[in-house]
């Protein structure tokens, strides 16, 4: 009637119009721990120079040896950021492995046997030192200065492997070389050297906002497919327009109502939000259903609400429990689903139940 038809838009003016975004897309607004706890982490990260947590930059080339060069391509304009203070420091592979070809041109600059050995004689002249003395530097020179560039392979085992390749990822398909930024200030300077740059800078917060949007998305369209799906099982298994319709107004009445309150206080929905509104439209759904299948009788409808009522508040004190926690996600669950029931036990009982029989005419007794 028109109450409810009031009721539903002024539920839906509430969600629509309440201050704040309706999705909550920011994952680290979950987290359990305090927010002045994650501001001490960050002024610690800040003054120890931890790299950034949330911005990178990547450098994809066709193997390690060429995401090698493009780093060290990218590294002076990295140390002029760092001069200008856009950032504090930065990281990444070239700094224990230089590339095959930056390892080739240090050993050419290396002497020959020949010419180190006399360079040697000549600043050893008159001094007190053997003449063999310093043999094994010199093998040790000519190793170096014939020895095969290293390999990312050939750090296994060794104490730089883990840093090397956290900072350089290799597919069959090609390496990805990762640059981790320290003491950032102004991303908008290293989004400008990546722009001119062979380099991509990566924020896993927009990246990660992104995922939760297009997952959500997709679970709201699926959502609406089961929708349709449930009001035609609903209307085919009560064989009335009329009574489904009835069950199904209550469900959406009381999920329209659930997302206001939500709203209506502030909450911005999240991934939590909506599991928690599918569970308690399920419980309104057999609240509704049951509600619906009683009989007209008077004892058979008190006995239906007695069951649905302790169903409903078992329920409620479970869910409220939840939302006491300190932890966001167990709140948002035990709110969400404790608004959710009870905005169904009522909506059920005030909609879905049909009305009552008219009581009998009692029988009149007839003379002679």
């Amino acid at each position: 009637g028109p109450l409810l038809a009031t009721l539903a838009l002024a539920c839906a003016a509430v969600a629509a119009f309440a201050p704040g975004n309706v999705w909550e897309n920011d994952l680290s607004r979950l987290t359990p721990v305090p927010e002045a706890a994650l501001a001490e982490d960050g002024r610690l990260r800040a003054e120890l120079g931890a790299p950034d947590v949330r911005y990178v930059l990547a450098l994809e080339a066709g193997d390690a040896e060429a995401a090698l060069q493009a780093l060290e391509r990218l590294r002076p304009a990295l140390d002029a950021l760092a001069a200008d203070g856009a950032i504090a420091g930065w990281d990444s592979a070239a700094r224990y492995l230089p590339s095959a070809a930056v390892q080739r041109a240090r050993q050419a600059r290396l002497p020959a046997p020949d010419a180190l050995r006399a360079a040697l004689d000549e600043a050893l002249a008159g001094s007190p030192f053997r003449a063999d003395a310093f043999a094994p530097f010199l093998a040790d020179v000519e190793t170096a200065r014939t020895a095969a560039p290293l390999r990312p392979g050939d750090l296994a085992g060794t104490p730089l492997e883990a840093g090397v390749a956290g900072l350089l990822l290799e597919t069959p398909a090609g390496a990805t070389a990762l640059v981790t930024l320290g003491g950032l200030q102004d991303p908008g300077a290293v989004a400008a050297v990546a722009a001119t740059s062979e380099a991509r800078l990566l924020d896993f917060k927009d990246a990660s906002e992104a995922l939760v949007a297009a997952w959500r998305g997709q679970v709201l369209g699926a959502l609406a497919l089961a929708a349709v799906l449930l009001a035609l099982t609903v209307g085919a298994a009560l064989r009335s327009l009329r009574r489904a319709g009835r069950v199904l107004l209550s469900v959406a009445l009381a999920l329209l109502l659930s997302v206001a309150l939500l709203r209506g206080f502030g909450v911005e929905l999240n991934l939590f939000h909506l599991v928690s509104l599918v569970l308690a439209a399920g419980l309104g759904l057999d609240y509704a259903l049951f509600f619906e299948r009683a009989g007209g009788a008077a004892a058979e409808r008190l006995r239906t609400l007695h069951g649905i009522l302790v169903c409903a508040a078992m329920t409620a004190l479970v869910f409220g429990l939840l939302a006491l926690s300190s932890i966001p996600v167990l709140r948002a669950i035990g709110v969400t689903v404790g608004i959710g029931v009870v905005a169904n036990f009522v909506l059920a009982l005030l909609v879905a139940r049909p009305p009552p029989e008219p009581l009998a005419a009692p029988a009149t007794e007839t003379a002679g």
